[in-house]
C-alpha cells in the first residue's frame, strides 16, 4: 500500500540467490515462461542497483470436484450442480544485480516453478538466517534425517527458544529455520534454499531499506557463525563444482547399469501424504498413470535408463495428483532429479544427493560413525550349519529371505520361526514379525535373530531399523510380549517348555540381559565375503543407532553382527519367441 507521499513498502519478501557469475537468463526458465504466458518487462534502478521485472498472469479452469459428481449421483438430473470458474492469479519476477551478486525474488503462485535451482546457492537462505539470528531466539525448524528412510521433522515452539530446546540429532540435515533477528523481534528471518524476511510494525522494507537488507544479506551469507552455533548443520555441508560433476556420473552410470537398489524417490518438501499422489506426466489429453507413492523401480516407465543424462532428470518432473479434484495438478511438480537420494563415496569423501543437492559427511561425524562400528559392534563368523544354504525359490523363480529361515528351522528343529508370523503390538494391526527365528542355543542363551538378504544401503538399513523397534517392543509392550508368548506355544519345536520358562508372561519380569539380539546379511557364497566396514555409510550409522539403543538403553546381553554366505541361483526369464516367418518357396 502507498503512502501520502506515494511509496510503498513489503512485510514480507523472499529472496534467492544466485550462483556467482550467474546471469538472469541462466537463472531464470525463460524458455518455459515465453512458450505459456505473455508478460511485460520493465528495467530500473535503485539506489546502485540494477533491476529487472517481469510480470505476468496465470488462469486455471476449476469444474466440479469428485465429490460434488458423487453427490449429484442421488441428486435428480434437474437439480445436480455443476460448478465451473476460473482462477486468476498475478505472478512476478524481480532480479536486483547489486555488487557483483544477483538476487530473484518471486511473487504469485506460479514464478518460483521457473527458478532454475542448479543455478542458485542452495544454502543461501538457511546458512545467512543462522548467521544472522543465532541459535537463542528459534520459532521453527525444519529437519531431514538421513537414517533408514528420509524424513522431514518439523519442529515449532510457542515462544522463541534456544537451539537445544529443539533436541536436533547428529543424523539431521537442517533444511529450514525461523528465528527472530537478533536485537530486533519485529523482524523474523526464515531460511532455507531462500531467504523470507517478515517485518511487523512501522519499519516495513521500503525500496531504498531492502537494497541495504540485500548488501547485509551477501556479508552475513560469507560469514562462519553457524558452524560453532549449529555443529548438526556443518555434518552434511554442499559439495563442490567439480564434485558434483563426478558424482552425477557416478549416478548416471548407476542408472544406465539399471542398479536401482541405491536409489530412492521422495518428494523434498513435507506434504499431506493423504491428500496428494503422483504422476510423471501431464497430459491433458490422455490419462495419467498415477501412483499413491514414489518407488525407484518406477524409473524404468519415467526415463530411459539406456539413455538417460543429468539433464533429463532435471527435465523430468514429478507432480502432485489432487484427490481432492481429480486431477493432477501442473504448477505443483518437483524435478525427477530433485527428488533423488543417492549416496556414493568419491575420493576419501562420502555424499548424499538429497532435495537436488549434494551434501558432503563432515569428516569428523563420518570418522566417528565408522570408528563406532569398526571397534563398537561384535562381528562373528558365520557358524557352519548355516553356511551354504540355498535360498532359491524355484516356483517364484527369486531369492528369498524365507526360504532360508524354513531350512535354517528344520536343520536346527529346536528353533522357532517368527518369519511372517503376524503377531500385534499395542493396537495397531496384527501384522508384526518379532524376529525371523528365535534360537534356544545349548548352552541356554536365547537369540534374537533377525536376517535379511545383503543389497543396499536401504534394504540393510531396514534390517538394523526393524532389529531396533521390535526388541525395543518386545521388552515394553504386554500385547506384544503375548503374540509372541502364544506363537512359541503353538510351534513344533521340541524344545518348546525351555522357550515358555525363558520367557516371562509379566513384561516387567522381562529384561534385556536375558537375551541375545542377532542380524544376520544373507550375501551370494560365490562374491567376495562383505564385512561390517565394507556397509554403505548410512546402513553404518543405523547399525549405531541399533546397538547403542539395544545395548545402552535396552540393556540387552550383546548385538551380533554375522555375514551368512547362502547360494543364490541367477534366474532369468525366457525372452518372448518371436514371430515365425513363413518358409520360402521350396524351403
Amino acid at each position: 500500500m502507498a503512502d501520502e507521499d506515494g511509496e510503498s513498502d513489503l512485510g514480507q519478501i523472499s529472496l534467492y540467490l544466485a550462483k556467482e557469475g550467474r546471469p538472469f537468463e541462466k537463472v531464470i526458465d525463460l524458455e518455459t515462461l515465453v512458450k505459456r504466458h505473455q508478460r511485460t518487462e520493465h528495467q530500473f534502478e535503485v539506489a546502485d542497483a540494477i533491476c529487472r521485472f517481469i510480470y505476468f498472469e496465470t488462469s486455471t479452469k476449476k469444474t466440479n470436484p469428485p465429490w460434488l459428481d458423487f453427490i449429484n449421483v442421488r441428486i435428480p438430473a434437474t437439480d445436480q450442480k455443476s460448478f465451473a470458474a476460473w482462477s486468476h492469479s498475478a505472478n512476478g519476477i524481480l532480479a536486483i544485480a547489486l555488487d557483483g551478486q544477483l538476487f530473484i525474488a518471486t511473487f504469485g503462485r506460479s514464478a518460483g516453478s521457473l527458478i532454475k535451482r542448479e543455478e542458485i546457492q542452495t544454502d543461501f537462505g538457511i546458512r545467512t538466517a543462522m548467521n544472522l539470528c543465532g541459535n537463542e531466539e528459534i520459532r521453527q525448524t525444519r529437519t531431514q534425517s538421513h537414517s533408514l528412510t528420509p524424513t522431514h521433522i518439523d519442529r515449532q515452539v510457542a515462544r522463541p527458544s534456544q537451539s537445544f530446546v529443539f533436541g536436533l540429532s547428529e543424523s539431521e540435515d537442517l533444511k529450514s529455520i525461523a528465528a527472530h533477528l537478533k536485537g530486533n523481534p519485529l523482524v523474523t528471518l526464515q531460511g532455507r534454499d531462500h531467504l523470507t524476511i517478515k517485518v511487523i510494525g512501522a519499519e516495513k522494507l521500503s525500496w531504498d531499506r531492502l537494497i541495504e537488507q540485500c548488501r547485509d544479506f551477501t556479508e552475513a551469507y560469507g560469514k562462519e557463525d553457524f558452524a560453532s552455533l549449529f555443529p548438526n548443520y556443518r555434518n552434511f555441508k554442499p559439495a563442490g563444482d567439480d564434485q558434483i560433476k563426478l558424482l552425477d556420473q557416478a549416478l548416471i552410470d548407476t542408472l544406465r547399469a539399471k542398479e536401482l537398489e541405491p536409489v530412492q524417490l521422495w518428494i523434498p518438501e513435507l506434504i499431506a501424504d493423504d491428500d496428494y499422489s503422483f504422476s510423471y506426466s501431464d497430459n491433458p489429453k490422455r490419462k495419467n498413470r498415477i501412483y499413491a507413492f514414489l518407488d525407484a523401480g518406477q524409473l524404468s516407465y519415467a526415463v530411459n535408463l539406456d539413455k538417460v543424462t543429468i539433464k533429463m532428470l532435471h527435465a523430468r518432473r514429478i507432480y502432485a495428483y489432487s484427490h481432492q479434484e481429480d486431477r493432477v495438478l501442473s504448477h505443483k511438480w518437483w524435478s525427477l532429479y530433485n527428488c533423488m537420494l543417492f549416496e556414493h563415496k568419491l575420493g576419501d569423501g562420502h555424499f548424499i544427493l538429497t532435495g537436488g543437492t549434494w551434501r558432503q559427511v563432515e569428516g569428523s561425524f563420518y570418522r566417528s560413525v565408522t570408528d563406532f562400528v569398526a571397534k563398537q559392534v561384535r562381528e562373528e563368523a558365520c557358524e557352519p550349519l548355516y553356511a551354504g544354504i540355498s535360498i532359491a525359490d524355484q516356483t517364484a523363480r527369486k531369492n528369498r529371505e524365507a526360504v532360508f529361515n524354513t531350512r535354517a528351522c528344520v536343520l536346527r528343529p529346536q528353533s522357532i520361526r517368527f518369519d511372517q508370523a503376524k503377531l500385534r503390538i499395542g493396537s495397531s494391526r496384527q501384522d508384526k514379525e518379532f524376529c525371523d527365528i528365535l534360537d534356544l542355543t545349548d548352552d541356554g542363551t536365547m537369540r534374537i535373530i533377525n536376517c535379511k538378504p545383503y543389497k543396499g544401503s536401504s534394504s540393510i538399513s531396514y534390517l538394523f531399523a526393524q532389529a531396533r523397534f521390535y526388541c525395543d517392543s518386545f521388552l515394553h509392550d504386554q500385547v506384544f510380549l503375548s503374540e509372541i508368548l502364544s506363537h512359541v506355544t503353538s510351534s513344533p519345536t521340541p524344545a518348546k517348555a525351555e522357550y515358555l520358562a525363558h520367557i516371562k508372561a509379566d513384561i516387567r519380569e522381562v529384561v534385556g540381559s536375558d537375551y541375545q539380539v542377532c542380524v544376520w546379511l544373507l550375501f551370494d557364497n560365490k562374491k567376495p565375503q562383505p564385512t561390517r566396514a565394507s556397509l554403505p555409510f548410512m546402513a553404518q550409522y543405523e547399525l549405531k543407532l541399533m546397538q547403542e539403543h539395544l545395548r545402552n538403553h535396552c540393556k540387552f546381553a550383546a548385538v551380533v553382527l554375522r555375514f551368512i554366505p547362502v547360494e543364490c541361483v541367477n534366474f532369468e526369464r525366457d525372452a518372448k519367441p518371436t514371430k515365425k516367418q513363413k518358409p520360402s518357396a521350396g524351403g
